[in-house]
């Protein structure tokens, strides 16, 4: 993806969070500033393409890949009631379809395909005074795409190899706050992630990938 491009939309993010929170505070209701936050996603491509752009076809990757899981686990600290900063991982899986068409008229079997990696970044929570509070998160980091065999004829044929890539994660969401402690958040992400490298040019080539992962989860303070 395009690196500027990540690099604006965080500096955009950091600077309206800071011009608009800058009291240092503790977020309403609560002295706990340090906690964690454990979520889990549905993840499905909606955008990017998995092999090369013909004239007479394109190959998505949701075209070779269905909707996958994920999860993540955060580590945050509140600097206010409404900024939080977080360093945190995530993991996401897609089980691969059996794809025909592309450069594979006769079908093909993908593998799974996986993302893991390590990211920072920031959220900034509105309604302070509310249980009920909206939320924007942006989140940068890379990440590392796993290896993709395909299988054609019964043949095992290289695809991708492991690769590592940058990663940007934009969203916006709910969170409820259960106790003093505790509160649980609903949100939907835009996550966009680099190409990997192809094993096999050029049937492999491919763009980076967009996902839309639905996301739930639980905020603990200590």
């Amino acid at each position: 993806m395009n690196h500027k491009l990540m690099v604006i939309m965080a500096a955009l993010l950091l600077t309206m969070s800071t011009s608009t929170f800058a009291a240092d505070e503790t977020p309403t209701g609560s002295t706990h500033k340090l906690g964690a936050s454990l979520a889990l996603a549905l993840v499905p491509f909606i955008g990017g393409v998995s092999g090369p752009t013909t004239p007479l076809s394109d190959t998505y990757y949701s075209d070779t890949f269905d909707t996958g899981f994920g999860g993540r686990l955060e580590l945050f600290y509140d600097w206010n009631a409404n900024l939080r900063g977080q360093i945190g991982v995530v993991h996401n899986r897609w089980s691969g379809k059996f794809f025909t068409g592309g450069e594979f008229p006769d079908g093909a079997q993908f593998d799974d395909f996986s993302l893991t990696g390590l990211y920072i970044g920031l959220k900034v929570r509105f309604r302070e005074a509310a249980r009920l509070r909206p939320f924007i998160l942006g989140n940068l980091g890379i990440v590392k795409l796993s290896s993709v065999k395909v299988t054609v004829n019964g043949n095992e044929i290289p695809y991708w190899s492991d690769t590592m890539r940058d990663y940007l994660d934009l969203g916006a969401g709910l969170e409820y706050q259960l106790t003093e402690r505790a509160a649980v958040f609903f949100d939907v992400r835009l996550e966009v992630f680099g190409k990997p490298d192809s094993e096999n040019w050029p049937i492999a080539e491919a763009t980076g990938g967009d996902s839309l992962p639905i996301t739930i989860g639980l905020d603990m303070r200590f």
